[in-house]
C-alpha cells in the first residue's frame, strides 16, 4: 500500500471510530430521556401541590422510575412547551383548555381577593364585584392562569376589569408582598395565600354574589399520554386533595 492509502486508511478508522462513538452518544441520549419525565406546571400547582405528587411518585415507583424534570412558568408558557414537544406534561391553572391538546381536570381551586390589615376592605371584609372591577389591583402578568380566571370571572359576571393595575408581577410571592405591604389588594390562589390568612398577615375579601373556582388541568400532545406520564396521573387521582 502506498503512504498515501496509509493515510486515507488511517483517516477512514479514525472517522469510523468517531461515528461509533456519536452514535453510543446518541444512544445515551435517548436512554437518559426514556429515564426523565418533563414537566411543566403553572406557579401555583408547581409549589403547592406538584411537591407532594412528586414525592408519592418516587415512593410508588422507587428509584427505577424516571426522574422528574420540573419547569415552571405561568400557563400560556405551559401550552407552549407541550406544542413544541419540550415537555411530556403539563399542568396548567387556566379556564379554557387549549385547542389540539388532551387534557383532564386533576384537581379545583378557587381565586381569593386579599388585603392588608390597613386596607379598608379589611373591614367590612366584602366588596361588590362592580367595585372589584374598578379598582386598581396586584396582578401577575397577562398570560398567568390565576389573572385570567379572575379576568373571566369579572367579564361573565358582567363588570370586566375595567381599572388599570397597580402593580404587575411574575410570581406568586412577588403578589403576596405587595399586597402585604400595602401596595393595592390582589387575586391569588387559595392555595397560595392560605397559610397567610390563618396567620393574620392577609385579610380575605369576600367578592357578593360571586365565587371564582377554576379547574387544575393536566394536558399533554398525541392521543394518549406516554406510559409513565400515564402512571403521575394515576398518582395525582389517588392523592388526597
Amino acid at each position: 500500500m502506498t503512504p498515501a492509502g496509509e493515510l486515507i486508511v488511517g483517516w477512514g478508522t479514525t472517522l469510523l471510530t468517531a461515528a461509533d462513538e456519536f452514535s453510543d452518544a446518541v444512544d445515551s441520549l435517548r436512554t437518559d430521556r426514556g429515564k426523565m419525565m418533563r414537566i411543566a406546571a403553572s406557579l401555583t400547582i408547581a409549589e403547592h401541590l406538584l411537591p407532594e405528587w412528586i414525592a408519592r411518585w418516587r415512593i410508588s415507583h422507587g428509584d427505577d422510575g424516571p426522574v422528574v424534570q420540573l419547569t415552571a412558568a405561568n400557563s400560556s408558557t405551559v401550552v407552549e412547551a407541550i406544542r413544541e414537544g419540550t415537555a411530556d406534561l403539563g399542568l396548567i391553572e387556566t379556564p379554557v383548555v387549549p385547542a389540539g391538546l388532551r387534557s383532564v381536570t386533576v384537581a379545583y381551586d378557587t381565586i381569593e381577593v386579599v388585603v392588608q390589615h390597613g386596607h379598608r376592605w379589611a373591614k367590612t371584609r366584602q366588596v361588590s364585584v362592580r367595585e372589584l372591577a374598578a379598582t386598581g389591583l396586584v396582578l401577575r402578568e397577562t398570560g398567568s392562569g390565576t389573572r385570567r380566571a379572575l379576568e373571566n370571572a369579572l367579564a361573565v359576571a358582567g363588570f370586566p376589569l375595567a381599572a388599570e393595575p397597580a402593580a404587575v408581577l411574575t410570581t406568586t410571592l412577588g403578589v403576596r408582598s405587595a399586597i402585604m405591604a400595602g401596595i393595592a389588594p390582589g387575586a391569588l390562589s387559595s392555595l397560595a395565600v392560605s397559610e397567610d390568612t390563618r396567620a393574620g398577615r392577609l385579610v380575605r375579601v369576600r367578592i357578593n354574589n360571586l365565587q371564582i373556582t377554576r379547574p387544575l388541568t393536566a394536558i399533554w400532545a398525541g392521543t394518549a399520554p406516554p406510559p409513565h406520564v400515564r402512571d403521575f396521573l394515576d398518582v395525582i387521582a389517588r392523592t388526597d386533595r
